[in-house]
């Protein structure tokens, strides 16, 4: 099928559809860029959060280290006597 061009010159190059359809998905495909691109964000997701979960203050191991002392009752104990 010819694709009508409004004032062009016949000797202009013209392009044929859908013969030439699969050229620009040589450029935009999906499967060519999607994938890399979710990889990316995924490590840069997992370095963050990495990090993040590294500083003090933040991150499951002080959550559950200050949740652990909350239940844990404050016991006083004397020191044991000197043996002479």
């Amino acid at each position: 099928m010819k694709v009508p061009y409004l004032l062009a010159d016949e000797k202009i190059v013209k392009i044929e559809h859908p013969e030439d359809d699969w050229k620009i998905w040589t450029v935009i495909n999906p499967a060519n860029w999607m994938v890399p691109w979710f990889i990316v964000l995924m490590v840069q997701m997992w370095m963050i959060h990495t990090y993040a979960l590294a500083l003090p203050g933040y991150g499951w191991k002080d959550a559950a280290a200050d949740a652990y002392a909350a239940k844990q009752p404050v016991v006083i104990v004397a020191p044991a006597p000197v043996a002479q």
